[in-house]
């Protein structure tokens, strides 16, 4: 294992090109700042993920690449992203106009985000990176029945594919929670889905971060290899996880139709 600190510090490798190279194996030597190729990227664990996600959409914005976000979750919080502009000493204004976000609060609006406006607003604003953030947080409902909420999660899997397949890079994340009878499904299916699996797990005092997928990655791996992880201290994980929970976050449907 890597024991990695102070990831997003501009001298170094940022948390953006570290979690490619951990997804991407022997595709990339060496992970260079700014690097993203055009595949889907999953991330998993504690919800601090979703955290994660909206930290590497704000690194992406403030290259100057435009970021279409997907709320599965209510998960955004623009303080992250206001955080990071400041720290690069960008005005957080400027950040915030090269991120369209659009949430969806159920399951089906999900859904239609996806498959059915999702491509169009790509075609419109050609982004640098999509996020569909708690892709499967909405799917836990148990007002939809379980053999429809798998429908439905399937065929936002197969759109998203197709959209990475056609050149567009896509970041996800699935919390780990809630626990239900689902949650393993559900899991299980968007690992199928995603061509690079990261892995997050908060251990004694660090967080544990494993590509899960693809396996045996590296270059002269043998078959069976154990995949490579990073160490990093949770303090220094406090540059990218929100602090503390906001309950109100500003609305916003700009490519949504809503």
């Amino acid at each position: 294992m890597s024991r990695v600190s102070a990831v997003t510090r501009q001298e170094g490798p940022s948390l953006l090109a570290l979690l490619a190279y951990l997804a991407e194996g022997s595709r990339q030597r060496s992970p260079q700042a700014g690097s993203v190729r055009a595949h889907l990227s999953l991330l998993t664990g504690p919800s601090l993920i979703l955290d994660v996600g909206t930290t590497l959409a704000g690194q992406v914005a403030l290259g100057g690449h435009l970021v279409l976000y997907v709320d599965g979750a209510n998960a955004f919080d623009p303080y992250i992203l206001a955080r990071l502009a400041k720290t690069a000493g960008q005005d957080p204004k400027t950040a915030m106009q090269h991120l369209r976000l659009s949430r969806a609060f159920t399951c089906h609006q999900l859904e239609t985000l996806i498959a059915e406006r999702l491509p169009a607003a790509i075609a419109q604003y050609r982004p640098g990176l999509v996020v569909i953030s708690g892709w499967s947080h909405l799917f836990h409902d148990e007002n939809v029945p379980a053999p429809e909420a798998f429908r439905i999660l399937q065929n936002t899997a197969r759109r998203i594919r197709s959209l990475a397949a056609a050149g567009q890079p896509i970041l996800a994340t699935h919390p780990d929670e809630p626990v239900t009878p689902r949650l393993p499904r559900l899991r299980a299916m968007l690992v199928h889905a995603a061509d690079g699996v990261i892995g997050f797990r908060q251990e004694e005092g660090l967080m544990l971060v494993t590509r899960e997928k693809p396996l045996a990655a590296l270059e002269g791996a043998a078959p069976g290899a154990m995949s490579r992880s990073l160490m990093i201290p949770l303090e220094d994980c406090r540059p990218w996880i929100r602090i503390a929970r906001h309950q109100e976050m500003p609305a916003a449907y700009p490519w949504s139709g809503r």
